[in-house]
């Protein structure tokens, strides 16, 4: 079945090259934020466990909805997995690095960024997913929060070390959605106001946890997005719709 869920990029909203160091990015959690070797950053979460402690890097700046985020992704190590949050900001509007003293202190686990106690909205997918011994867990998860719903799962197509992977992962109000390489990988629409408001706006951020993982960011921009009425229009129940799964 063909699916006309595309979105034109606009105008650029905001380009890191890193070439300027991190003044950028707030890091919090564990690991390091340095300059890769071929240019970009490198982040690098070793000697924790999944669960535990992780690497994280927000961008400073707040993104509206209706955007795209691209980026270009090498991973040198498989002990752990990569995540990226979306739209993440305090469930009263509280600005994630801005607002911190407003929020509960974040030591950098998981349960920071998901559960209600920490006071949090956001959507986040997890890409190169491998556990702490680098065996790959052979899916990727979309996930709503607070509360780790999960809204869609595919295959993992980020999994070669050295490789360069070109990201592009769109959100327009309720429709999220990964691309890897020009290749839907996967997303949905989620339509569900019951608990919480849809996700809107908010931080983009990195997230490496594991015993040892290790990933190269580069070029990375954030695009308007041009509406796109076929997305919306699909269904008209309150379920997520999930589309771009594989076998």
């Amino acid at each position: 079945m063909a699916f006309e869920l595309g979105y034109e990029n606009l105008e650029r909203l905001h380009a890191d090259d890193f070439s300027q160091g991190f003044a950028r990015w707030h890091h919090e959690g564990i690991g390091q934020l340095e300059p890769a070797p071929g240019g970009g950053m490198r982040m690098h979460c070793h000697g924790s466990r999944q669960g535990a402690q992780g690497c994280m890097a927000f961008y400073s700046e707040t993104l509206p909805d209706g955007v795209a985020v691209e980026y270009d992704l090498t991973v040198h190590s498989h002990g752990g997995l990569i995540i990226n949050y979306i739209a993440i900001r305090g469930l009263k509007g509280e600005d994630l690095i801005a607002d911190a003293s407003k929020l509960r202190p974040r030591l950098g686990t998981m349960p920071n960024y998901y559960s209600h106690y920490w006071g949090l909205q956001s959507y986040h997918v997890s890409i190169s997913r491998f556990n702490d011994e680098g065996q790959h867990s052979n899916t990727c998860n979309f996930r709503r929060n607070p509360g780790l719903l999960v809204m869609a799962h595919g295959v993992d197509l980020v999994q070669k070390i050295g490789q360069k992977y070109h990201i592009r992962l769109t959100k327009f109000g309720g429709h999220c959605a990964l691309m890897v390489n020009g290749e839907n990988a996967l997303g949905f629409v989620d339509r569900d106001a019951s608990r919480y408001p849809i996700p809107d706006y908010g931080k983009f951020g990195f997230r490496l946890i594991g015993s040892d993982v290790k990933a190269d960011i580069a070029d990375f921009k954030v695009f308007k997005l041009k509406p796109n009425s076929n997305v919306f229009g699909n269904t008209n129940n309150d379920a997520p719709e999930l589309y771009g799964l594989k076998a």
